[in-house]
């Protein structure tokens, strides 16, 4: 997803929080293969404390985060 205000393509906040904001599946599905690979690490962290925003992609994520760590325990 091109970042409206971002030069780079890491998963920072600013980035996760535009994914979830205004990404669609295409967008998504970059950021969800991070968290299943790791979905307690840095990036599924982030995602997570923005979950706790109303954004769009918000009960999404906490779905994928959920399913990701379930299968991780």
């Amino acid at each position: 997803m091109k970042h409206r205000h971002l030069t780079h393509e890491e998963f920072t906040i600013a980035a996760i929080e535009d994914v979830l904001a205004r990404g669609k599946l295409p967008d998504w599905e970059p950021l969800i293969a991070v968290i299943q690979a790791d979905p307690y690490g840095e990036v599924a962290n982030k995602t997570l404390a923005l979950c706790e925003r109303p954004l769009y992609g918000s009960p999404v994520f906490r779905r994928v985060l959920a399913a990701a760590r379930q299968t991780h325990t």
